[in-house]
């Protein structure tokens, strides 16, 4: 299976470290979860005792943006037989890094962040979020596809931001 491959090009939580948080992922049974990196998940406050590392679920259609984060963690794979960005995903129970969306940030993704990993076709077209933290290639007010680019062996969908 093929997870969503993330750049962070110009995302301001590179070099402003408020926009970065550390999150770990729950379901809706408030069970930890794997995630893909490149996924939105809405923030829902510092998890029991902690101070740094924030409670998370899969964003929705209907979660605000002001109140998400993107999941991007460094790719460090374990198993000595995954050699390929593709091939990462964060363990359920990880504690993984996340970006703070904010207006004119720009990120690209592979198809696999799209919901049923249908991307979008043309360069201008609008996306939503969408189900499971992915986004929506038919949905609108979450930003605008500003290029499609070929690195490699991976096909990326430049994202601005709304």
């Amino acid at each position: 299976m093929a997870y969503t491959v993330i750049r962070t090009d110009l995302l301001s939580g590179t070099d402003v470290a408020a926009d970065l948080v550390s999150l770990r992922v729950y379901d809706a049974d408030d069970n930890q979860i794997a995630v893909e990196n490149g996924t939105m998940v809405e923030l829902k406050g510092y998890e029991e005792g902690q101070r740094e590392v924030m409670k998370a679920v899969l964003a929705t259609a209907d979660s605000k943006v002001e109140d998400c984060a993107i999941v991007a963690s460094e790719e460090v794979m374990y198993d000595e037989r995954k050699k390929n960005l593709d091939e990462f995903v964060n363990e359920a129970g990880a504690i993984c890094r996340g970006y703070i969306p904010r207006s004119r940030n720009i990120y690209s993704i592979t198809k696999e962040g799209f919901v049923g990993a249908t991307a979008p076709t043309e360069v201008g077209a609008e996306v939503g979020l969408g189900a499971d933290g992915k986004l929506d290639a038919a949905g609108t007010g979450y930003g605008t596809v500003m290029a499609i680019e070929i690195a490699g062996r991976y096909t990326y969908y430049v994202i601005k931001i709304a």
